[in-house]
């Protein structure tokens, strides 16, 4: 059927169907983008609580808690002892030999990584 044949209540179906995808598009997309915000503000009363319950406290470094104090009393006998340092610090691996090679094939950072690189998040504002 080409442009010419078609027939005025053919078009008006195709028009309502087009008019009417249209618009739950725009629908949905604006219910996505006030979720997104939604979320975005939830963050912010997280974190703002977050730094809140910090602020209260009246001892901020963990060697002034007594509680951690009495930890290493019963159970690590000092700071830095040999069962402290197996249990409670972490272990570090030297990778940066594999990112040097990954730089070498040209493949770290992403090729694309320039385009994005001064650019920011949609969402962010």
């Amino acid at each position: 059927m080409n442009l010419v044949s078609t027939t005025r209540r053919f078009f008006l179906k195709g028009a309502c169907i087009l008019a009417g995808g249209l618009l739950v598009g725009i629908r949905m997309t604006s219910k996505a983008y006030a979720a997104v915000l939604e979320i975005k503000d939830c963050m912010r009363t997280r974190i703002k609580s977050v730094y809140a319950a910090d602020d209260r406290f009246l001892k901020k470094a963990s060697q002034d808690n007594v509680q951690v104090q009495q930890m290493y009393k019963a159970y690590y006998e000092k700071p830095l002892s040999e069962r402290a340092e197996e249990e409670l610090h972490t272990k570090w691996f030297d990778r940066s030999s594999a990112i040097k090679e990954l730089q070498k094939k040209g493949e770290y950072p992403n090729p694309r990584f320039a385009m994005f690189a001064k650019s920011r998040y949609p969402y962010d504002q």
